[in-house]
């Protein structure tokens, strides 16, 4: 589906890359659908744009948690699993909104909210998880003045 949107101009969205959002996102519950975009294919360590299907100016930087910290281990409440029908073997992703400043290693991804994707029905909900993790964790840490 061809869509338009805030980073790629118009952009050919392959139809497993959209995820209905059936609440929304915090804050953006309106729109409901989101393509997943790479914006470097050839990284699968690389930054991802959630973007909404329906407004092009809405999108966010997305990344993968497990690359900056491989011991995060998310654990859904039950409503969430229910929600998205996840079962026992149902492939699940997890993706942390990112704020990328200008200087980058003030750059943070919330690792307390992800966005956890059922690959298999293309439902997707950011949940507030039990554990303690931070809102504000630095992608990379901050140099100390000598």
């Amino acid at each position: 589906m061809k869509i338009n949107t805030k980073y790629f101009g118009e952009y050919q969205a392959a139809d497993d890359s959209v995820f209905e959002f059936p609440d929304g996102l915090f804050g953006f519950e309106g729109p409901k659908s989101f393509a997943l975009i790479p914006f470097d294919a050839q990284n699968e360590a690389s930054f991802l744009c959630l973007q909404s299907i329906d407004d092009s100016e809405l999108a966010f930087v997305v990344f993968n948690p497990f690359y900056i910290d491989s011991a995060y281990s998310p654990g859904p409440l039950k409503e969430d699993l229910a929600e998205l029908e996840v079962e026992e073997k149902t492939p699940v992703s997890f993706l942390v909104i990112t704020i990328l400043r200008d200087d980058f290693t003030d750059s943070t991804v919330n690792m307390k909210c992800p966005v956890m994707l059922n690959n298999q029905t293309k439902k997707a909900r950011q949940i507030i998880l039990p554990q303690d993790y931070s809102m504000r964790r630095r992608l990379t840490p901050k140099e100390k003045a000598g």
